[in-house]
């Protein structure tokens, strides 16, 4: 979802279900509104995106969410590459909180989470996943539903290695009160779990890099 952008801080996310998740989140924890979060439609343009931002004077702090996908270190060595051409500094593998540089020269301070975790390759939907409540009655038989499928080798099913996180979440959430809720909205009719300790940790990250 586009919009207008108001503050000189950006979080700049691969597309609308990011955007609407984190905003979904910002609102249960009550996160400052000091930062704009852009949904850049994709991965490969917030690769692109970023350069251009951290040389804007008027910038003063820009994150980025991406999905680790099926390489986490790859991920991280990309925007490795991409900063360091600015003279920032990253460390080998991301900091499981989330990973802050300061701001440096006429530079501004950058922020990196990788979803889900910033330790295992994965995306957004791996992140909603670990939302769903411990309790829950419902996922140990989504679970054993996809296990089955997968078994079958039914054609023109979702691969398994790319898509199982997607099609975990978005079959758990067909079977809400509310059928086909999206994460964003799920977090927000309380079906996910924001007190999980991994979003506790991504609201730490983004009060760090935003608020202090």
């Amino acid at each position: 979802m586009q919009i207008q952008e108001k503050f000189n801080a950006k979080l700049l996310v691969e597309g609308n279900d990011d955007q609407h998740v984190i905003w979904a989140i910002c609102e249960k924890y009550k996160v400052a509104e000091t930062f704009d979060v852009i949904d850049n439609q994709s991965d490969s343009r917030v690769l692109k995106r970023l350069p251009l931002d951290i040389r804007q004077e008027a910038i003063k702090t820009v994150g980025v969410v991406l999905d680790a996908d099926q390489n986490l270190q790859e991920r991280w060595q990309s925007l490795k590459t991409i900063l360091g051409k600015s003279g920032y500094s990253l460390p080998e593998m991301p900091d499981p909180e989330g990973f802050i540089h300061h701001a440096h020269d006429i530079y501004p301070k950058i922020g990196i989470w990788l979803m889900p975790d910033n330790l295992k390759s994965g995306m957004l939907e791996d992140f909603a996943r670990h939302l769903i409540p411990p309790d829950d009655r419902l996922e140990p038989i989504v679970i054993e539903i996809l296990n089955q499928v997968e078994k079958e080798g039914i054609e023109r099913c979702y691969n398994p290695e790319l898509h199982r996180a997607k099609a975990h979440i978005h079959t758990w959430l067909a079977w809400q009160v509310d059928p086909g809720t999206p994460m964003g909205m799920a977090l927000t009719k309380t079906y996910l779990d924001h007190n999980a300790h991994l979003c506790q940790r991504f609201v730490g990250w983004l009060n760090r890099l935003f608020n202090e």
